[in-house]
């Protein structure tokens, strides 16, 4: 049974209810099909821990009640997906503020503004509109989904974690302790990630180390 804290991989298409419009999907072959690949986007099946915040939570609920290799059509109303819109979040800026920072703004464009994204969605007067709701905020959302399997095992549910955030890092587990051997110096920020990740959501683990790996190739002559 699918509950709080499970490892399960899926596939599926997310479309804009209404536009048909394709905004996410994890199949390459249906990408290519619709015509919206992205040759930068990394596609294939990925991993949802349930309870972890890893997808929105209307397809977080659906998960709960389905089996591994079900497939599942639904629609997500917007509270349950990325919010109703705000008219809060839509705000008007000089567009002197733009050209200090060497922006020239046209409608439709993304942006970053005190490290939020919002849209430009006019530009008129010396004045900028633009919209910080989600893209998506206010819309239902149709997804079809497909529960690929569940993760059960510890050594597995540690790789899949890996992958998922594209850490090529071995480890070893030796009495409920878990030892990453990495190559290289992984930076502070991300080893609390995935050791907060881990420890939360992998019971088995009581403490992780982080060790450099050793030169095979010295070892070899020796």
């Amino acid at each position: 049974m699918i509950k709080e804290g499970s490892f399960v991989e899926i596939d599926y298409i997310g479309r804009v209810e209404g536009t048909n419009e394709i905004f996410d999907l994890t199949s390459e072959e249906v990408a290519k099909k619709e015509g919206v690949y992205n040759p930068k986007q990394k596609y294939g099946p990925v991993l949802v821990i349930i309870g972890a915040n890893m997808i929105i939570p209307g397809v977080e609920e659906q998960l709960k009640n389905m089996k591994p290799g079900e497939e599942k059509e639904f629609v997500v109303e917007p509270k349950k997906a990325f919010g109703e819109r705000n008219s809060k979040l839509v705000k008007v800026i000089s567009l002197m503020e733009f050209k200090k920072e060497k922006i020239d703004p046209v409608p439709g464009m993304f942006i970053t503004i005190d490290g939020l994204q919002a849209k430009v969605q006019s530009v008129s007067g010396g004045r900028v509109r633009v919209d910080f709701n989600h893209p998506l905020a206010g819309k239902h959302l149709r997804y079809k989904v497909r529960l690929i399997r569940e993760i059960t095992t510890t050594q597995d549910k540690i790789s899949a974690v890996l992958k998922h955030y594209g850490l090529d890092v071995r480890f070893k587990l030796k009495d409920n302790v878990l030892i990453f051997e990495t190559k290289k110096d992984m930076n502070d920020v991300t080893k609390k990630f995935i050791e907060d990740l881990i420890k939360k959501w992998i019971k088995d683990i009581k403490e992780i180390k982080f060790e450099k790996a050793k030169d095979e190739k010295k070892e070899n002559k020796n």
